[in-house]
């Protein structure tokens, strides 16, 4: 499931190198139970929802299984944690190919243009 929302949430002191995008869809990481949600994207990253309980460390390689708009197959992709906070993980992407990095890209600017102007 893929979904829009339309909240905006300012963040401080923000060190990001992209800029993110709205993006709800489900994800899985291999070795947390459930499904979590996916709340935005990057070009260099994603932010996952995940319950306290599912504290993963911070700098450790997970494997994420999710389901982009612009791809008829689910994404298996390395990403390593870089942020943590009580809503969940930051995730920044380990790219494996230049076709994982085209399929973020298509999605990214896919989301992007289909945004109202700010």
């Amino acid at each position: 499931m893929v979904e829009f929302r339309s909240e905006y949430r300012p963040v401080g002191n923000d060190k990001r190198k992209n800029p993110r995008t709205e993006l709800r869809c489900d994800a899985t990481i291999l070795g947390v139970d459930g499904i979590l949600i996916i709340t935005d994207i990057s070009l260099s990253g994603i932010f996952v929802e995940a319950k306290p309980s599912n504290k993963i460390p911070i700098e450790q390689v997970v494997s994420i299984n999710f389901k982009l708009p612009t791809e008829k197959n689910v994404i298996r992709m390395k990403a390593k944690t870089v942020n943590r906070t009580e809503r969940g993980i930051g995730c920044q992407f380990i790219f494996e190919n230049d076709n994982e990095k085209k399929i973020i890209f298509r999605c990214f600017n896919f989301i992007k243009d289909t945004l109202p102007a700010e």
